[in-house]
């Protein structure tokens, strides 16, 4: 069962947005000996089973970004997983600026998903459950946003249609300001039917499952109108959450959304999570999507219509949101147009040196598409090699490892899940 502080909180904090303050602590505890339920300190961690990650767990305390992705799951009554991901958000939270946002990703973006190839982001999921991929479906949904968007993704929070209603049903409802009238009559039911949907244009109180329709809903305006909803929908539940008294409420919130959660997040992850969420203000919350700017519909191979993004655009658009640390790609506005997939390797015998080199480069705001072992481990000289033409950046890198032209190596026609590969050399050593 997952753990009580963690249901609460990631239920309300990740799918209705940056909200909840640390005195639910408390509340909690009263609530706890309520329902004769375990203490919190007793309770197990909230990953159902191991859920690796290439990145380690941020120092919240000592005000380290966190990036969490928020997944809904199409999953309907009738249905087991392994399941698509209907909705895709990465959440951030700066504690250091008490700044947070979120940027929603199009369900039929065409993107390379590591082990697998080039799909729909929102298979990343079924296929890391279908193919048992270490971790499962969240595992390698979090490595696919990694790989394609250049952030670390430290957690995930996942929540199906069910668990989605159940939330905004504890809450009373929410208030959604529709700014045009909305007519579907192939929205979908639980069924594999249809049951049309209306929905009025001015503010609208909505339920559980009026909220979901609203939030998915796509016949209309496509998936570009639906991530916008999407967002309305997360700040209309931190706004309803902000003015409710949820002392009364809580054991009857505890007890229904019981069991609708997972994540890979621990309960001291998420008492330090809302030490600093409570300093958030709503003005100091930027949220985006990846919408038609972005993006440009194509028929792939399989046949089907979906949305190839521009990544210079896109990386512009997650600089804003979820910047990166430190400067040195942010010193070249070519650099980040360019946005680079990089991916390092050790060609020393120095362990664990091309994933302390991935990281160090992670934070100067370059993309890393991997890291691993090269093909030996006697390289007296670092190697740059150009499969794509991306002279700032590999002008950049050259600038950053002391590569000599010689060492520079450019193979355009050659096909790699990467746009630029270093080899590591004896030559390097990453700093600390």
């Amino acid at each position: 069962m997952l753990p009580l502080l963690g249901l609460i909180f990631l239920t309300l904090f990740f799918c209705g947005g940056l909200f909840f303050a640390y005195q639910i602590y408390d509340t909690v505890r009263v609530a706890v000996v309520a329902l004769g339920l375990p203490d919190i300190g007793d309770l197990p961690a909230l990953a159902i089973g191991p859920q690796p990650t290439r990145e380690s767990a941020p120092n919240i305390a000592a005000g380290e970004r966190v990036n969490v992705l928020a997944l809904g799951i199409d999953r309907r009554p009738s249905e087991t997983c392994p399941c698509r991901t209907d909705t895709m958000i990465l959440v951030t939270l700066d504690p250091k600026t008490a700044t947070a946002g979120a940027v929603t990703f199009p369900r039929d973006l065409w993107v390379p998903i590591p082990t697998m190839g080039e799909n729909r982001i929102n298979t990343a999921m079924f296929y890391g459950d279908l193919n048992k991929y270490p971790g499962g479906g969240p595992a390698l949904a979090k490595r696919t946003v990694e790989y394609n968007f250049g952030r670390p993704v430290h957690f995930y929070v996942l929540v199906d249609f069910a668990g989605f209603r159940k939330v905004i049903d504890q809450l009373g409802g929410i208030d959604i300001d529709v700014p045009k009238a909305i007519d579907d009559p192939k929205y979908p039911d639980d069924n594999f039917g249809y049951r049309p949907l209306k929905i009025p244009a001015g503010r609208v109180h909505m339920d559980g499952d009026l909220a979901l329709a609203y939030a998915r809903t796509r016949h209309q305006d496509g998936d570009f109108g639906r991530s916008r909803r999407q967002i309305q929908v997360l700040m209309a539940i931190r706004d309803k959450a902000l003015r409710l008294d949820l002392l009364p409420k809580l054991p009857a919130l505890i007890q229904t959304l019981w069991g609708t959660l997972e994540t890979d997040m621990k309960p001291q992850d998420v008492i330090m999570l809302a030490q600093s969420a409570v300093k958030v203000k709503t003005e100091n919350i930027r949220t985006g999507t990846i919408d038609q700017t972005m993006t440009v519909e194509f028929r792939a191979s399989t046949g089907a219509d979906v949305l190839w993004f521009d990544r210079a655009k896109v990386g512009q658009l997650i600089e804003q949101i979820i910047p990166s640390e430190t400067t040195v790609a942010d010193s070249s506005s070519q650099v980040l147009r360019e946005a680079a997939r990089i991916t390092v390797l050790n060609g020393t015998t120095t362990p664990q040196i091309a994933e302390r080199t991935a990281k160090y480069l992670q934070a100067q705001g370059f993309q890393i598409a991997g890291y691993g072992n090269a093909d030996r481990f006697d390289y007296s000289k670092t190697v740059l090699i150009d499969y794509s033409g991306k002279h700032a950046t590999i002008t950049a890198l050259a600038r950053m490892f002391h590569v000599d032209p010689e060492n520079i190596r450019r193979t355009p026609n050659v096909k790699s899940d990467s746009d630029v590969r270093i080899i590591l050399g004896a030559d390097w050593t990453p700093p600390q």
